[in-house]
């Protein structure tokens, strides 16, 4: 079953929406305490740039569909984590903003099988373009990240209308407002007719409308969690395309966040022969 779904998957032709993000890992040791001042002083040790956001999100996808385009704003956020080496310890983490007139046409969304939206919250995905997305897309997945920049304001209920729906646990308690209830009710109460919510080390829990399904995670070797559920979604979402059951689509989803959590920030995407290794 999984051979016959890579190879409809390989035909597809994919739109990729999103913000677009440059992560910077900026490698740093500390020296110690400052005398003076309560914070611990670091050493520059080297810098390391990655395409991140949609950019990212594209490579996963070109390892299954290797026909794709994208749309991003004229915004370009680079995000900023100065990381102690030897653990891959974060310490803290900078924003900035670059601002480019890029004067993109109208993208006609309808000439593609599958439309991907990595919604990260940062202005690219206006109230105008989800109109479009959710009235002209002939199937859409969307995934709307909460981060420290949007926390509570970058919601996936600002979506009238996904086919596919990929959001963690905190991202879609704080979409119905429910701190406490079992996340089945959540996910009931949110309205989607396919959604899964992933929920890190403790696997994902998946609804297709009709049935529940959980799937324990498959991680063993964490290295750097960075981008663990754009992988899960973006390597999913041609799956669900293609019509696979809620259950396979948790177990590829584990499996692609597994392969990722092995990865450094965005040196390699997940690629059709890890994800097939992760799951045998």
């Amino acid at each position: 079953m999984l051979e016959s779904l890579l190879e409809a998957i390989s035909k597809y032709s994919v739109c990729l929406v999103g913000d677009q993000i440059i992560d910077q890992y900026v490698y740093v040791k500390p020296q110690g305490k400052s005398p003076k001042e309560n914070l611990i002083t670091n050493k520059i040790l080297r810098t390391e740039t990655f395409l991140g956001g949609v950019r990212a999100a594209e490579r996963h996808v070109q390892e299954f569909c290797p026909d794709t385009g994208i749309y991003h704003g004229d915004t370009t956020i680079v995000k900023r984590r100065f990381v102690e080496e030897t653990y891959m310890q974060k310490l803290f983490e900078v924003h900035d903003e670059e601002m480019r007139t890029l004067g993109y046409d109208p993208i006609p969304f309808t000439k593609f099988d599958l439309v991907i939206v990595t919604d990260f919250g940062h202005g690219t995905v206006t109230p105008l373009l989800i109109e479009q997305l959710c009235s002209e897309s002939r199937f859409l997945a969307v995934n709307a990240q909460t981060n420290s920049t949007n926390l509570g304001f970058n919601l996936i209920t600002k979506y009238p209308h996904a086919d596919y729906v990929v959001i963690d646990e905190l991202e879609a308690r704080l979409a119905a407002g429910d701190r406490e209830s079992p996340i089945e009710i959540i996910i009931q109460d949110l309205g989607f007719k396919r959604i899964i919510v992933t929920l890190g080390p403790n696997g994902s829990v998946g609804w297709d409308g009709s049935d529940f399904v959980r799937v324990p995670a498959l991680s063993h070797k964490v290295v750097d969690t960075m981008g663990a559920g754009d992988a899960f979604f973006c390597v999913t979402a041609p799956f669900a395309a293609a019509g696979a059951d809620i259950e396979t689509l948790c177990r590829i989803g584990n499996a692609a966040g597994a392969v990722k959590c092995g990865v450094v920030g965005h040196r390699a995407p997940v690629t059709r022969e890890a994800l097939l290794q992760a799951l045998a």
